[in-house]
């Protein structure tokens, strides 16, 4: 048997919301029942798509970081640079893909804030492609489950 942890967390998600939940007679009780239930099922949602936007998104935020760092100078240029310096994850483990998005991050954020300080049209175009992405960013972490 190989079980499958995301079925396994919908299984008690599913237990916990309709069949334990109706024998809880307390306020505390039925909320505490029910955010663990969601909780549950929205760890499940994670644990399936996670290492498919981490990969995903590591691969777009370094493009976004080459193609912007010849638009920063400095301390920017320098954060830019050792992130995408920062070597790809050796396996696809979340905590190794985790760690290179982390990295890649923090160089997002000195190329945002760099290319925000510059007047320039190629400025102004990697402002909007860095915002483009955050938003698809947080589209891609939003839950299809919607318990609470």
């Amino acid at each position: 048997m190989r079980p499958d942890p995301g079925r396994v967390l919908q299984g008690v998600a599913v237990n916990l919301l309709t069949n334990v939940m109706q024998e809880i007679r307390t306020p505390f009780g039925l909320q505490t029942v029910g955010i663990a239930g969601s909780l549950a099922m929205m760890t499940a949602e994670e644990f399936d798509r996670a290492a498919d936007r981490l990969v995903t998104e590591n691969r777009i935020v370094r493009a976004i970081l080459t193609d912007g760092l010849p638009l920063v100078d400095g301390d920017a240029a320098a954060a830019v640079s050792a992130a995408i310096a920062t070597p790809a994850a050796p396996n696809f483990r979340v905590s190794s893909l985790l760690a290179e998005n982390d990295a890649l991050r923090a160089g997002l954020v000195a190329l945002h804030a760099g290319v925000d300080n510059a007047a320039t049209p190629e400025a102004r175009a990697m402002d909007e492609r860095i915002w483009a992405e955050l938003i698809e960013s947080t589209r891609r972490r939003e839950f299809t489950s919607r318990l609470i």
